[in-house]
């Protein structure tokens, strides 16, 4: 058993929960507590400060997004950690999920994002891209131009895959653009402009 930080907001941008419970402390700030799906172990976040209640999405503290998915839950991991983050800023907390529980909408939404493949054309400076579970295709343009493109059809950052990328000449130049759509679409995420670019939530895994 271990608890540990978080990876870098730019790293991780988005964080789906299920299992989820939303906790307010004594001083009345709120948190998401629940099972990082990606990661397979509990997590708490850090205090929010927006949400959404249609995309059942919200913002936190450190810039990082939190979706979540299906009906809220008691996730084990999860209670613990909060626990321990409570014991040591010397605070109680109230379950307060019910104010975030919507089945109704939960029901209809996918439980995660579509993936897309990058590919690159060498010399062109500029990337393709496929989403194998809808079978679009979109052909070569700059990366920021196809991030967008890609988060109108719902990829979202963290969802981009490289196939063959240690075979692809230059590979440092196609790393680059790949990190260019990737910063895109995490600025998408948060709501920013094109032009625009804390505290640490906290996991726990046995």
């Amino acid at each position: 058993m271990g608890i540990w930080k978080s990876p870098p907001v730019e790293l991780q941008p988005l964080v789906f929960l299920s299992r989820w419970q939303v906790m307010e402390t004594d001083e009345g700030f709120r948190y998401f507590i629940g099972h990082n799906m990606e990661t397979m172990s509990g997590r708490a976040s850090t205090c929010i400060v927006k949400f959404d209640p249609e995309t059942l999405r919200g913002v936190t503290g450190s810039g990082r997004i939190y979706e979540l998915v299906g009906e809220s839950g008691v996730d084990t991991e999860a209670n613990y950690l909060w626990g321990v983050t409570c014991a040591q800023a010397d605070t109680s907390s109230t379950d307060v999920s019910s104010d975030y529980d919507q089945p109704a909408i939960a029901s209809h939404r996918p439980v995660a994002p579509f993936v897309a493949h990058l590919f690159y054309e060498g010399g062109l400076g500029r990337l393709s891209a496929k989403i194998p579970v809808t079978g679009q295709s979109f052909e070569v343009r700059d990366p920021e131009d196809l991030a967008e493109l890609l988060f109108a059809k719902g990829v979202r950052q963290g969802y981009l895959r490289l196939p063959h990328v240690d075979r692809t000449e230059n590979r440092s130049e196609f790393v680059d653009l790949v990190r260019a759509a990737e910063r895109r679409l995490n600025q998408l995420e948060r709501g920013l402009p094109r032009d625009a670019d804390g505290a640490q939530s906290t996991e726990r895994s046995s």
